[in-house]
């Protein structure tokens, strides 16, 4: 009987969890969960006799080993930082490996010894990166079908939250992890435009966010990723003269974030001395050059004339100018203003997300120009059942049970790019689950 280890079970794997968990009956699949604590899963083991829960501290070598060896696919929901030492016990003990994160320099650098062992470790399976490559994949293959060129590609994911649980000015709530959001936009973000290179600091990387119409007519901020220069050719786009990726906020979001990263408070490279009479007004005005007790006014010396009362009252409703004691006993600006924005943006129990993305294609065919976008839209069920969760955690699962079938028979360092492997995902996505791309012709 084949035993699938699932590592974490935090807020994308409830989906993954479920869907794996009605096809072990019927396969004879072991399942085991490993995380610190399974207690909010509890109810699951009563109801299935082949599922296992493990609670146990995965960051000891010991306890990770003994779970991998007894293995005949891990699958990793931990956060990405973990997963070269996940990758490195599956490769020791000959376990194959699925995850929805980005395939990392560790796997890269192992990638040979892992296809000469016939592993099958498949990476980038969620939902960005995962559905993003999967429907870019679909439109870019049919367009090289009927023999047209593709000159410029745009890309554009977002995890926000529904129209109807906006409560807040910011317009928006965590449905994913805290630190990823409070960190986006760090580095330089490389891409191409018609035909030359541009490079956004992270500094300006907010500040002029581009419009992105979706096809209900909403206009979303959109702002580039770290490197969409690497998808040229994992793309097969070597003629392209603009590609780039981005990630999508409600509108007014950029603006007002660029003003943080502007005073530094999203810094995470130096520890800020904490007192215990620290408060937040206190935390921000040693960000300020001057000080003059009139906070508005100071922020508009510093940020200049674009920084306007909305800006301010925005700040304001976070708690950071207010005289509350900063919670946290040690961190980083970043993980104080983290700290801080996990109370005011969590999501509540009748809370729902959203999730929007599209792809803009622009090619020639015949000599004329045309111009295609795909697009999703999707709303989460509540709370738990977030729409975040489900395009997370079901084309991973999808693609374990594919594996786990033998329908899935590639070995080594495997993406979702090739039409056999996003070609079933995409199908049972949007016939069984709902998750379907509209496509439209401009």
């Amino acid at each position: 009987m084949q035993q699938v280890l699932i590592l974490g079970s935090g807020k994308s794997a409830i989906y993954l969890i479920e869907y794996l968990l009605q096809w072990t009956l019927e396969n004879h699949w072991k399942i085991k969960i490993a995380d610190f604590n399974t207690k909010h899963i509890s109810n699951l083991k009563i109801e299935n006799a082949h599922l296992t829960l493990v609670d146990v501290d995965l960051s000891n070598e010991e306890n990770r080993t003994k779970l991998i060896e007894e293995s005949y696919i891990v699958v990793s929901m931990l956060p990405a930082f973990m997963h070269p030492l996940i990758a490195e016990q599956c490769i020791l003990n000959n376990v194959h490996l699925a995850t929805a994160s980005y395939e990392s320099d560790f796997l890269k650098k192992h990638a040979e010894e892992i296809k000469e062992k016939s592993l099958f470790f498949i990476n980038e399976c969620g939902l960005d990166p995962g559905i993003d490559h999967m429907s870019a994949m679909k439109v870019i293959h049919h367009l090289q079908n009927i023999g047209a060129k593709i000159t410029g590609f745009h890309s554009y994911c977002g995890g926000l939250i529904a129209k109807e649980s906006i409560d807040g000015p910011w317009a928006y709530k965590f449905s994913w992890n805290p630190r990823n959001v409070i960190l986006a936009g760090q580095g330089t973000a490389r891409f191409l435009e018609n035909g030359k290179l541009k490079f956004v600091p992270y500094q300006r990387v907010f500040a002029q966010p581009k419009s992105i119409l979706m096809s209900d007519d909403t206009s979303y901020d959109g702002y580039p990723n770290r490197d969409s220069l690497e998808y040229k050719n994992i793309y097969g786009l070597k003629e392209v003269d603009t590609l780039i990726r981005g990630t999508l906020r409600h509108a007014g979001f950029c603006k007002s974030w660029n003003f943080l990263v502007q005073l530094g408070i999203t810094d995470d490279t130096f520890q800020f001395p904490i007192s215990e009479d620290l408060t937040y007004r206190s935390f921000i005005e040693a960000f300020l050059p001057e000080v003059s007790g009139d906070l508005k006014s100071d922020f508009k010396k510093l940020l200049g004339n674009d920084y306007s009362d909305v800006d301010f009252e925005k700040l304001e409703w976070t708690g950071i100018l207010s005289e509350e004691k900063v919670k946290v006993k040690n961190g980083t600006p970043a993980q104080i203003v983290q700290a801080l924005l996990e109370d005011k943006w969590r999501l509540q129990e009748d809370d729902k997300d959203l999730i929007v993305m599209q792809h803009l294609f622009e090619y020639q065919l015949n000599n004329e120009n045309y111009k295609l976008t795909s697009s999703l839209s999707l709303t989460g069920e509540s709370q738990i059942k977030t729409a975040m969760a489900k395009t997370v955690g079901l084309p991973l699962a999808i693609a374990v049970k594919l594996f786990l079938e033998g329908k899935l028979i590639e070995k080594g360092l495997i993406l979702p790019i090739t039409p056999n492997i996003y070609a079933p995902i995409l199908d049972e996505l949007e016939h069984k689950h709902g998750i379907q791309f509209i496509e439209e012709a401009i």
